[in-house]
């Protein structure tokens, strides 16, 4: 019998658009912010995005919009979680001994300062694309939002959200 191979090149990706934004405050804010200016519906999801490290678990906020006008979706996700890392010192005797760290872990590490991703699926094209980068810079609460080359980006695996 003969086998087949794929290889992760060979899976078909969605086309999306990312944005960076660069803010410090809550996510739910981040989320509210972004509903108001843009007119958009972003709820947090039942499930956060979760990757597994080797000492813990990162849980990243996701907000979630689907245009069902515009054929579009919308998430908006932090990149920054803050957690504790632990590490096993010693477990030969009665008690073990550990030493908690405090870690910040970021869903897209090539963007280590940016808070947070809007990501667009489909229903956009490019000059409403920017429209919506320049929107996002007109709030008062954001120092800076600017659009993310998926081409380069080694992470983009991350932000697969189903």
């Amino acid at each position: 019998m003969q086998s087949h191979k794929m290889f992760l090149e060979d899976i078909y990706e969605d086309p999306f658009y990312l944005i960076a934004i660069y803010a410090s405050i809550d996510e739910y804010r981040m989320a509210y912010l972004l509903n108001k200016l843009l007119q958009l519906r972003l709820k947090r999801e039942t499930r956060d995005v979760d990757l597994s490290y080797k000492n813990f678990q990162a849980m990243y906020a996701l907000y979630s919009y689907k245009d069902a006008r515009n054929h579009s979706t919308y998430h908006l996700v932090s990149n920054k979680f803050k957690g504790e890392a632990i590490k096993i010192l010693s477990s030969g005797s009665l008690f073990k001994e550990e030493e908690v760290s405090p870690q910040e872990i970021h869903l897209v590490p090539e963007y280590k300062k940016a808070d947070f991703f809007l990501k667009i699926e489909e229903g956009i094209d490019d000059k409403e694309f920017r429209v919506l980068v320049n929107k996002i810079n007109q709030i008062s609460q954001v120092q800076a939002a600017h659009v993310v080359n998926i081409e380069k980006l080694k992470s983009k695996q991350n932000l697969i959200f189903e």
